[in-house]
């Protein structure tokens, strides 16, 4: 074995320490510079909110692999295949939709995924409650493990909202670590994948450490992947995490005072854009004044964030710069809104919109850095404490 493989190796298992014959995960000192972190699938927690997608139940004919065994009392069943991981056809969870003779609809989750619906409960759906797990289901499933094929465990959540019917995992990976014996929990959500796996939409957040516990996350609190966490008076980067969630790599990172990005501390990208009047900028020419810069969406009906965005403005117009990002077929009366439509945007787009529909809304400081970051429908609670210090 070469000194560079024994480095890495030396690297890989330096979270680990033994305590009484048993291997204790996750124990690091600050003079480590990868932190190699094991997680646990946990219930989802209120702390985060929940996220899902809108099933679409056909008809079963050839759609599972299996004989089905079905409950005799329901009719007009229809079938639903979720898979475990998008990667791999090894598993899925099965789900049906019928009708009893009540006439009421209900759902049934293979949850003990043996290949039949008549052990498991019927479910009544419900108005999804974005907020809470009271009625998570708990669910079986084969994963891929390295060479082995495991069972793994975890939890769905099902319900009604407008007309459709919502679904989503309902997990988050849990991690107690310690730093030079200075304690931190972490959670890790990925909101973007529909399979149990996780990818780069997963996002790490700190849910308590020396200086406390965090009864909710907000925005600025999340971490996306590539980007910092501080922990014990350092920087470290979501570098990544393997595709079951098990395990999340963090760098360490000496030069965060120096990085360009949209998260909290980090200096804020400059952009080019053209107003709706036609006029063409730059952001290098607002650092004389703080800088917000309001993703609204008129997408799905929504008028909220069109209107704190106008609340916004009528309120701080005074004190700092305020620019409006949003799409429109034609562009608006209003100056200060950048049509993400035009191409001449695609700058602020890439920068700081980066989706169809963004509600963030990002305040930057006359260094340029980014002081805040909130959903823009939350900017009574958070704008105010910036502007009347």
């Amino acid at each position: 074995m070469n000194l560079k493989s024994t480095i890495l190796i030396s690297v890989i298992i330096i979270g680990y320490v033994e305590v009484f014959g048993q291997v204790m995960a996750n124990k690091f000192s600050s003079e480590t510079d990868t932190l190699l972190i094991r997680t646990t699938r946990m219930k989802r927690s209120g702390i985060f909110e929940f996220g899902g997608g809108f099933m679409e139940f056909r008809d079963t004919t050839n759609l599972f692999d299996y004989e089905i065994d079905f409950p005799d009392s329901l009719t007009n069943i229809l079938g639903f295949r979720w898979p475990v991981d998008f990667k791999s056809e090894l598993d899925y969870i099965d789900i049906i939709k019928g009708k009893l003779p009540t006439e009421v609809f209900v759902v049934i989750v293979d949850q003990n995924n043996n290949r039949s619906f008549k052990d498991d409960p019927m479910i009544s759906l419900r108005p999804i409650d974005w907020y809470s797990s009271q009625n998570s289901i708990p669910v079986s499933f084969l994963v891929s493990d390295g060479s082995d094929t495991v069972q793994n465990n975890s939890w769905i959540r099902i319900g009604h909202w407008q007309e459709e019917i919502i679904y989503g995992r309902d997990e988050y990976l849990f991690a107690s670590i310690s730093i030079d014996n200075k304690r931190f929990d972490l959670g890790v959500i990925d909101q973007l994948s529909g399979s149990f796996t996780y990818s780069l939409g997963a996002q790490i957040a700190l849910f308590s450490s020396e200086l406390g516990k965090k009864d909710t996350i907000e925005i600025r609190d999340l971490i996306r992947m590539r980007e910092f966490l501080k922990l014990n008076g350092s920087y470290y980067l979501f570098d990544s995490i393997n595709n079951s969630g098990e395990y999340i790599r963090l760098i360490k990172e000496k030069n965060f005072d120096e990085k360009v990005g949209l998260q909290v501390g980090m200096l804020a990208p400059d952009f080019a854009f053209k107003s709706a009047s036609g006029d063409t900028l730059n952001t290098t020419t607002m650092h004389n004044k703080p800088l917000i810069i309001a993703n609204t969406c008129g997408c799905g009906g929504d008028i909220e964030s069109p209107k704190a965005y106008f609340e916004i403005r009528n309120t701080f117009q005074e004190e700092a710069y305020i620019l409006r990002l949003d799409s429109f077929s034609e562009n608006p009366s209003d100056e200060w809104t950048i049509n993400m439509k035009d191409v001449y945007n695609k700058d602020a787009y890439h920068k700081f919109r980066q989706a169809y529909c963004s509600r963030i809304c990002y305040v930057i400081g006359q260094n340029q850095r980014i002081l805040d970051k909130l959903l823009i429908t939350d900017w009574k609670m958070d704008l105010p404490k910036l502007f009347n210090n």
